[in-house]
């Protein structure tokens, strides 16, 4: 007797079980890029949270700065005004000798 060709049904099963095997692989493909994706994502965050706080502690830093430019001008131009008076009182005084 000669042999039998084997049922379809087993022949697309087997078919099905390579194809199920070969998205199976492909899913935990996908699976490491996301995970791979997910590490990134949180190395950029922590990134981004140094960041943050770097820029809010130049800002203080400028608005510092920038404070003490301002009282010192303001100390600088009153220092003016007086010499100024106190220039002209000596001047008024050498005057009068």
């Amino acid at each position: 007797m000669a042999q039998e060709p084997d049922n379809l049904v087993l022949e697309l099963l087997r078919g099905m079980r390579g194809d199920i095997a070969d998205l199976r692989e492909g899913v935990r493909g996908v699976q490491n890029d996301i995970r791979a994706v997910r590490n990134v994502q949180d190395t950029h965050t922590l990134r981004f949270h140094f960041l943050e706080e770097r820029v809010e502690t130049l800002r203080e830093a400028s608005m510092t700065a920038l404070g003490f430019a301002v009282n010192a001008d303001e100390k600088h131009k009153k220092i003016e005004v007086r010499l100024a008076e106190l220039t002209e009182r000596v001047e008024k005084l050498e005057k009068a000798k």
